[in-house]
């Protein structure tokens, strides 16, 4: 068996141990959770059979998260495909960064044109070469599109990421759908002018072929046939439901994508809005609820004393009732009260020194990993330059 299995089986049994005593919340939490995997999964299946995508259904991904909650679920969203045009999306968000944090502006001159125009184009219109100039200002590589940048734009962990992404921009549809949760929760704060320049792109294409006139979106789409033949087509967008949800649908070899990709939209559009009226039921019962508790019983008003004159006889007092103690009934935490704290404590602090060995043991292998895509990619940009000199002539690369 390999270490890292062991550790993780380790680590799995701790953190077991340390659930025990909370694990009725988490319970609680389990049930709060809106979305029906279960249905998602079977219409998913359902609509691959119907329009026969089920003959390769790998060629299909689909990524969806409701932001109300973060709660996402996924469609066999772990395979990679050339991501096309849509590195533009964290690449922008990269260089929207340093503006936000007043490195550039939207005036900055940026390798001979301002920022404004790069961003614009590069995402509303999907424009290459404006793609190209902000990966080379970042520093990034042509077939590397700065993919080791972005990972932080994710909870996605180093070792999750397949050796394709961080030489050739192979993308997965959990990684753009994080991608562009990010950016939404991030906004004009974090990432200024990328969702306003995402907003017009492709007015009645997409998502918007079902959704225009509904809910506004912001999307960037992705459009690219590999010299093997395989043809990428990726939508990744921003649907501004009441409560905004990230759609992504990544494919090869689909016909019909778009439509495809629109109808998929329209679906957890709609879903979504009943995850709405779910949350706001859901409210609805707490608050009744807790207007349902009883009162607390008041207590009773004094009798008024006596007044004053011939003492009243004395009365013989009752016999105190002899009631017997009832037996000390054992609780179900009987023991040392610090036996459970110290023990939650001393395991804690285990978890936390294998934890540390992890990571550790998991920078080192990321570290070999970058060391191989830098080579990589130095190839890569060694064969690019070769070509560009045979050929100067530029045609358009996604």
């Amino acid at each position: 068996m390999k270490k890292s299995a062991i550790w993780k089986k380790i680590l799995a049994f701790l953190f077991v141990l340390l659930l025990l005593p909370v694990w009725g919340g988490a319970a609680d939490a389990e049930e709060a959770g809106l979305i029906d995997t279960e249905r998602l999964d079977q219409w998913m299946a359902a609509y691959v059979e119907e329009h026969g995508l089920n003959a390769n259904y790998e060629r299909f991904s689909v990524g969806f998260c409701y932001t109300a909650t973060g709660e996402s679920w996924y469609y066999d969203a772990d395979q990679w495909m050339y991501s096309a045009s849509l590195y533009k999306v964290p690449v922008a968000m990269l260089m929207a960064e340093k503006e936000a944090a007043g490195e550039l502006s939207q005036d900055s001159n940026v390798l001979g044109m301002p920022l404004q125009y790069w961003e614009s184009t590069a995402l509303t219109y999907s424009n290459n070469d404006s793609g190209h100039a902000m990966v080379d200002y970042l520093g990034g590589t042509y077939m590397g599109k700065c993919s080791d940048m972005t990972i932080r734009f994710t909870d996605l962990p180093e070792d999750y990421f397949d050796e394709d992404f961080f030489v050739n921009s192979y993308y997965s549809a959990r990684y753009m759908t994080q991608i562009m949760r990010t950016l939404c929760e991030g906004g004009e704060e974090q990432f200024p002018h990328v969702i306003e320049y995402l907003l017009p792109a492709q007015p009645d294409n997409y998502l918007n072929i079902r959704l225009k006139g509904r809910f506004d979106v912001a999307q960037k789409y992705g459009s690219y046939e590999e010299p093997n033949g395989n043809k990428n087509d990726h939508i990744a967008a921003i649907v501004y439901t009441p409560t905004p949800i990230i759609v992504t649908v990544m494919t090869r070899n689909v016909g019909e994508y778009q439509l495809r990709m629109a109808e998929i939209g329209e679906y957890l559009a709609d879903y979504a809005l009943e995850l709405d009226a779910k949350a706001a039921q859901l409210e609805a019962d707490k608050a009744a609820a807790a207007q349902a508790e009883p009162a607390p019983l008041e207590e009773p008003a004094a009798e008024p004393a006596e007044p004053a004159g011939e003492p009243a006889a004395a009365e013989t007092p009752a016999p105190a009732e002899q009631t017997v103690p009832e037996p000390i009934q054992a609780s179900k935490t009987d023991g040392p009260r610090w036996l459970i704290p110290a023990l939650i404590a001393a395991l804690a602090v285990l978890v936390l020194i294998l934890l540390l060995i992890a990571v550790q043991s998991r920078k080192r292998k990321a570290a070999r990993r970058r060391a191989a895509a830098r080579a990589a990619a130095r190839k890569a940009a060694a064969r690019e330059t070769a070509d560009r000199s045979r050929d100067r002539d530029y045609s358009p690369r996604h």
